[in-house]
């Protein structure tokens, strides 16, 4: 018996250490991709930044739809689709030639359905390739149009979230809430922290006092997690919080990764959601992105010569 619970931890162990590596690993490479993209994504808003926020997302769009086709072209089987098409056509022209025989336009109809279905498998295999990149592409644009700066004078909310090896002590839990170090200009309400032990998060309201980029300091000497604060009236790239879930620090997130030897789990900073108005009206920047990328798409189309 004693041998099989040694066994049985020796086995457990094992398997935490795995599920410990595997998280080291994807953190690695997820912070890889997002330095790159967050590159990309800095170097293309600052030749963009010639025009204002509204006509740089036009233009996003339409390079945006002008790849979605690019990569339609070279990834879909283009002669099979063009065939199809072509044969939807002509079924569809047998319906009104011969629209008093309904034999005819019965077999037409069903030549139509089952051509509409072997297009729908033709365009699987271009539309997953396409998935990841244009993610990639919606989260750099995302870090600037969903979320705006801090306005000077006005508290926002700053959340971390930490481990439940951390809040087993009291001590260590008053500890790790009192270890916040603000920049200059940037000060606490007297109230504050506020400790909810039960979600392992601890509150605080902060003020900047004028526009900048600060850097909060969570946490003293070995454990150190740092997280921008952007504050004032312009377009800036925005995190809005450091680790956290997986796709959480993929869609919202340009900092890296917090170690797995840190007490913290997740800072989060509540920016207030951008408005992007379009012709007077406040439309969200995904939908903006999508039907302006798949207008543009469609208009470059017959020059670039790819059928969809």
């Amino acid at each position: 018996m004693r041998d099989r619970n040694h066994a049985r931890a020796i086995r457990d162990s094992d398997q935490t250490s795995a599920r410990i590596a595997a998280r080291e690993y994807g953190s690695l490479a997820l912070d890889v991709v997002t330095k790159i993209m967050v590159w990309l994504g800095d170097a293309a808003f600052a030749v963009l930044s010639f025009c204002s926020p509204a006509v740089a997302l036009w233009i996003i769009s339409a390079l945006t739809g002008v790849l979605m086709l690019l990569i339609w072209r070279y990834t879909s089987n283009q002669k099979a689709i063009a065939g199809v098409r072509a044969t939807i056509t002509a079924n569809l022209l047998a319906t009104r030639l011969f629209k008093d025989n309904l034999s005819v336009t019965f077999a037409a109809q069903r030549r139509i359905i089952w051509q509409a279905i072997r297009l729908l498998g033709l365009s699987f295999q271009p539309m997953i390739i396409m998935l990841a990149p244009f993610v990639l592409v919606m989260v750099q644009i995302g870090l600037r149009y969903e979320y705006r700066p801090c306005e000077p004078g006005r508290p926002v909310r700053v959340m971390a979230t930490v481990k439940e090896s951390a809040v087993g002590s009291d001590a260590r839990w008053n500890y790790i809430a009192q270890h916040l170090e603000l920049p200059p200009g940037v000060t606490m309400d007297r109230n504050d922290p506020c400790r909810a032990k039960p979600l392992r998060t601890i509150d605080w309201r902060l003020t900047p006092a004028e526009a900048g980029d600060f850097t909060l300091t969570f946490g003293r000497d070995a454990d150190v997690v740092e997280m921008p604060l952007r504050v004032g009236d312009g377009f800036k790239r925005i995190s809005k919080l450091r680790g956290g879930a997986f796709f959480d620090r993929l869609l919202y997130s340009a900092e890296a990764s917090i170690p797995e030897s840190s007490v913290f789990e997740e800072i989060h900073i509540f920016y207030e959601t951008r408005s992007t108005p379009i012709c007077g009206i406040d439309v969200h920047w995904l939908i903006t992105l999508l039907v302006l990328s798949i207008v543009f798409a469609l208009l470059f189309k017959p020059f670039m010569k790819v059928h969809i």
